[in-house]
């Protein structure tokens, strides 16, 4: 019980600092997203020329969208998440609590914030005239989850692994961009040479994005054993990662 009321103080917490008590911080979160679906949406459907292959997607813009919101919060969750135990020194070893909770409890708070965005975006392209496949909103939930569940093991190996070396935060920002043009969120992975396309498969985001455009703006529902591949591997994850974490975290005030 005592750890549920840490948890829920700590999520309070980092949705008040970042985002209700600061206006800027609450507008970039809405603005931020808008401004580079924008910007991408001008240079790959004006300059590049853009086409979706999958039929019945409504166009790049809402290709995009649907794919976009999801990762702006994982990536957003990480980054965020990878210096909160340094950045919560005080705190280690000095108050009784879990120390895992700090990056659970921003990697909570992201998702809250910018899922809350998701949703408004989805009413407006259904407003635009794009038709979106509201019954997949029902299997859309657990990839989501599983999606966040991804971001918490992530955020507990990278923030246990700052405090010991202090690079990390520096070194996330660009290996993220990487992440994220090597995902299809630009473009669809049947646009790319078989080989790419085979090595796509390999990457746990791919999964994420074309799921959820299946279920939002193909209406597409069918699974196979392939699907199970990425669930599973996310539960890995963070187990492993939630070991890692409560294994080091004893030393954690000897480095901070």
């Amino acid at each position: 019980m005592l750890t549920n009321n840490v948890f829920r103080q700590l999520v309070s917490r980092a949705i008040r600092t970042d985002y209700l008590e600061n206006l800027t911080g609450f507008a970039w979160l809405i603005l931020q997203p808008l401004v580079l679906l924008a910007v991408y949406a001008f240079v790959f459907t004006t300059i590049f020329t853009a086409r979706v292959p999958d039929s019945g997607a409504g166009g790049f813009v809402p290709y995009l969208a649907v794919a976009f919101w999801p990762w702006t919060a994982f990536s957003e969750a990480v980054l965020r998440s990878s210096n909160c135990v340094s950045a919560n020194a005080a705190l280690i070893g000095k108050v009784a609590f879990p120390s895992e909770l700090l990056p659970l409890s921003a990697v909570t708070a992201t998702f809250l914030m910018n899922l809350a965005g998701y949703l408004a975006v989805l009413v407006v392209l259904q407003l635009l005239g794009t038709p979106i496949h509201w019954l997949g909103v029902i299997p859309a939930l657990p990839v989501l989850l599983l999606l966040y569940l991804f971001a918490n093991g992530l955020a507990l190996f990278f923030s246990a692994l700052q405090v010991f070396i202090r690079d990390v935060s520096q070194i996330l920002p660009p290996l993220m961009t990487f992440w994220f043009f090597t995902t299809p969120i630009l473009y669809s992975s049947s646009l790319l040479p078989e080989q790419f396309a085979t090595l796509m498969k390999f990457n746990p985001m791919s999964w994420y994005v074309e799921r959820l455009r299946d279920f939002l703006l193909l209406g597409n529902y069918d699974l196979s054993p392939y699907d199970a591949v990425v669930p599973v591997l996310t539960v890995i994850v963070f187990w492993a990662a939630l070991r890692f974490f409560r294994k080091f975290s004893a030393h954690f005030e000897d480095f901070l």
